[in-house]
C-alpha cells in the first residue's frame, strides 16, 4: 500500500479524531463550570486521541502536525499525571488547537502534503508553551520539539524504538517493567514493519492489541472495513434495479397464471431474499447522527460566549441513524435554527429572572425515527414566537393581504419563512445577517422533508423537521388516472375521498370545490397540473378524490384507482425532463409500467401562480 493511500485513508480518521477531542473538552469544560470533580476517563480519552493522532501523523511524515500535537501532548500528559482539571482559558487553547488541527488536515486533503507551519500554528504552539509553564515549569523546558525526538521516522532514514507507555506513569529503576519496552513484567520483541506490507496507525495500538489478548484472548472482535461512497452508491442502484426486475417477473401475467405451490413457494421466498438484500443494502449507508449533534455543542458554546447568554444544550437520541448523504445536508439548517434560538429565543439572564424562569435557558435538540422519517426536534424555553408582531412586519412586507384573524397560530407562525421578513429589531453576529428562516425550509424541502413550528408565548419554541431515511427509496402510494400511473409520498397524503355522491360547487374562472366534512376542498384535474396534451380518460364509474396536503392546506386531484403502498426506487428525470414541474422523478412499478412521482410543494405553487 502507497503512502498516499495510507493518507487517503487516515484522513477521515483524523477529522474524527479532533471531533472526538472536541467532545472530550467540552464535556470536561462543563465539569468545571458545575465546579464538578477531576475526570480520569474524560482526560485519559482526550490524552489518547491526541497521542493517536500525533503518532499516526508521524508515520506519515506531516510534521507540521507532530509538532502541533507534540505540544497538546504534553499539556494533557501533565493534566492527567496530575489529576489537574483544566480551566476556562486552557480548555479554550485545547479548543483552538483542534480547530487549527481541522484547517491542517483540510490542507493535508488538497495537497496530499505535509502542510506548511504558518503564523496561525506557531502562535499556537506558543500559547500551549505558556500553558505548559503555568502548569509544570521544568517541564517546558524540556517540550521543544526537535528531528531527533519524533516518535517515527518510517518514510524517512532513521526509525526510532518508541518508548511504550500507555496512561501510566513511568516505573521506578527497580520496580518490574522498568525497562523502556517493558510492558506486562517481560521484554517483548519489537518488529518494525515497512508500511508498503503492514502499516499501523500508532505505536499505541500495538500495546492495546497485547493488552486486550492477554486480558480478553476470548473476546470476539467487531471487524469492519472502509468502502468508497461510489460503491455504495452502485450497489444501491442495483439493489434498485433488482427490486425492479423482481417485481418485473413476479407480478406478470404468465407469472400469475401458474397454479404450481412449489413455484409460488419459490417467488415467496424470492421476494423475501430482495427485500431482506434491499433492506441490508439501505442499512450500509445508515450512520448515526451524533457526529451533527456533537457539532452542535461546540456551536452552542461559542454562540453563549458571544451573545453573553447562560445556555445548556440538551441532546437525545443521537444515536438515530440516517442516510449519509443526509446527515452532511441537515447540519445548516440546525444550526440555523440554533442560532435564532439563542440570539432571538432566550432571553437575558436578567429578563428570565423577572419572568420567574431558571437564570440558564435551555435548549432541547433530538431525534427519533418514525416509520420511513426522522424526526429532529430543535425545542427552546425562551420568549416563544410573537403571533402579533409577525403579523405586523407581513403587513409591512405586503405578504400578507387577508384576514390574520381568519388564520390559525400555525399559519402565522409559518410566515416566517417567507424571504426578508424577520422580526429581529437589530442584526447580530449570531443571526439576522439576511440569510433567513427560508434557507432553513428551502434546504429541508430539497431533502423531501417538512419542518413544524409550535410555540407558545413567555414559554418558548419548538421546530420539528421532518427528514425522509434516504433520498434513494421512498414509501408511496400508486393511483391510476385513465392508464396513467403515479406516485404520491405518503406523508403528504391526507385521504382519500369517494366522489360517487359528491357535487362539486362551481367558482370563478372554472375552479371547483368539493366540501369534506363541513371543509371545502379546491379540486383539480391532473392536465391542468402537469400541462398533458392528451387529456387523460377517466374510467372510474366510482372515482376517488386524492387529498394532498402542504403546509396545512388542502387540495384534491381526481383519480380512477388506488393500486397500494409500495417502498419505490427514485429515479431522476433527465434531458428535457429535468425542469419539469409538478414532478420530481419517476419510478418501475412491478407490472413494468413507468410511474411518475408528484411533486406536492411545486403543484400548490402551480397552482397558486395560475390562481394570482
Amino acid at each position: 500500500m502507497s503512502r498516499e493511500q495510507l493518507l487517503l485513508d487516515f484522513i477521515p480518521e483524523a477529522f474524527d479524531l479532533i471531533q472526538d477531542c472536541e467532545t472530550s473538552i467540552l464535556e470536561i469544560e462543563e465539569l468545571g463550570d458545575e465546579e464538578g470533580s477531576y475526570n480520569e476517563d474524560l482526560i485519559n480519552n482526550l490524552f489518547r486521541s491526541v497521542h493517536t493522532l500525533k503518532g499516526s501523523s508521524g508515520l506519515l511524515k506531516l510534521e507540521s502536525i507532530v509538532k502541533l500535537t507534540h505540544e497538546a501532548e504534553t499539556l494533557l500528559d501533565i493534566l492527567r499525571k496530575e489529576s489537574l482539571l483544566p480551566n476556562t482559558d486552557t480548555c479554550q487553547v485545547l479548543i483552538n488547537t483542534c480547530d487549527q488541527l481541522r484547517k491542517l488536515f483540510q490542507r493535508v486533503d488538497e495537497t496530499r502534503q505535509n502542510p506548511e507551519f504558518d503564523d496561525e500554528s506557531q502562535a499556537i504552539v506558543e500559547v500551549l508553551k505558556r500553558e505548559i509553564r503555568n502548569l509544570k515549569p521544568e517541564v517546558a523546558a524540556d517540550s521543544g520539539f526537535s528531528r531527533k525526538n519524533k516518535p517515527f521516522e518510517i518514510f524517512g532514514e532513521e526509525i526510532k524504538k518508541p518508548k511504550f507507555e500507555v496512561f501510566e506513569d513511568e516505573p521506578s529503576s527497580d520496580s518490574p517493567g522498568s525497562k523502556p519496552y517493558e510492558i506486562f513484567g517481560k521484554e517483548p520483541e519489537i518488529k518494525i514493519v515497512s508500511p508498503l506490507q503492514e502499516p499501523v496507525p500508532t505505536e499505541v495500538k500495538a500495546v492495546v492489541a497485547n493488552n486486550t489478548t492477554a486480558k480478553q484472548s476470548s473476546a470476539v472482535q467487531k471487524k469492519e472495513i472502509k468502502v468508497a461512497n461510489d460503491k455504495l452508491d452502485a450497489l444501491m442502484d442495483l439493489v434498485g434495479e433488482l427490486v425492479i426486475a423482481e417485481s418485473n417477473v413476479t407480478q406478470h401475467n404468465l407469472v400469475k397464471r401458474v397454479k404450481n405451490d412449489d413455484f409460488n413457494l419459490s417467488l415467496t421466498r424470492l421476494r423475501k431474499i430482495v427485500l431482506d438484500l434491499q433492506e441490508v443494502a439501505l442499512s450500509t449507508r445508515m450512520i448515526p447522527i451524533s457526529g451533527v449533534f456533537q457539532k452542535m455543542s461546540r456551536l452552542v458554546r461559542d454562540l453563549q460566549k458571544k451573545s453573553m447568554k447562560k445556555v445548556v444544550l440538551q441532546i437525545e437520541g443521537e444515536e438515530t441513524e440516517i442516510d449519509k448523504s443526509i446527515v452532511d445536508l441537515i447540519a445548516d439548517p440546525i444550526i440555523h435554527i440554533l442560532r435564532n434560538s439563542i440570539d432571538h429565543g432566550i432571553e437575558s439572564a436578567s429578563e428570565r429572572e423577572e419572568l420567574g424562569k431558571p437564570e440558564i435557558g435551555s435548549i432541547f435538540l433530538s431525534a427519533r425515527q418514525s416509520v420511513n422519517e426522522v424526526w429532529i426536534m430543535i425545542k427552546d424555553d425562551g420568549k416563544g414566537l410573537d403571533r402579533e408582531k409577525i403579523i405586523q412586519k407581513s403587513i409591512e412586507k405586503g405578504v400578507l393581504t387577508t384576514d390574520p384573524s381568519l388564520l390559525s397560530d400555525a399559519e402565522v407562525y409559518n410566515l416566517i419563512f417567507v424571504p426578508g421578513l424577520s422580526t429581529a429589531k437589530e442584526i447580530t453576529d449570531i443571526s439576522g445577517r439576511g440569510v433567513g428562516m427560508d434557507i432553513v425550509k428551502k434546504n429541508i424541502e430539497k431533502l423531501g422533508g417538512k419542518i413544524d413550528i409550535h410555540s407558545k408565548p413567555k414559554k418558548g419554541t419548538t421546530f420539528i423537521l421532518r427528514i425522509p431515511l434516504s433520498l434513494g427509496i421512498m414509501e408511496g402510494t400508486v393511483v391510476r388516472i385513465g392508464e396513467k400511473f403515479f406516485t404520491v409520498q405518503t406523508i403528504e397524503l391526507r385521504e382519500f375521498v369517494s366522489l360517487r355522491d359528491k357535487n362539486p360547487i362551481f367558482l370563478e374562472a372554472g375552479q371547483k370545490v368539493i366540501e369534506v366534512r363541513g371543509k371545502f376542498i379546491p379540486i383539480f384535474d391532473i392536465n391542468e397540473v402537469l400541462n398533458h396534451r392528451e387529456p387523460l380518460i377517466y374510467d372510474n364509474k366510482d372515482p376517488l378524490m386524492l387529498v394532498i396536503e402542504y403546509e396545512r392546506k388542502l387540495l384534491g386531484i381526481q383519480v380512477d384507482e388506488v393500486v397500494g403502498n409500495q417502498n419505490v426506487v427514485i429515479k431522476p428525470l433527465q434531458g428535457i425532463m429535468e425542469e419539469a414541474r409538478g414532478v420530481n422523478g419517476f419510478t418501475i412499478l412491478g407490472n413494468g409500467n413507468v410511474s411518475l412521482i408528484l411533486d406536492v410543494k411545486s403543484v400548490f405553487q402551480k397552482l397558486h401562480d395560475t390562481e394570482s
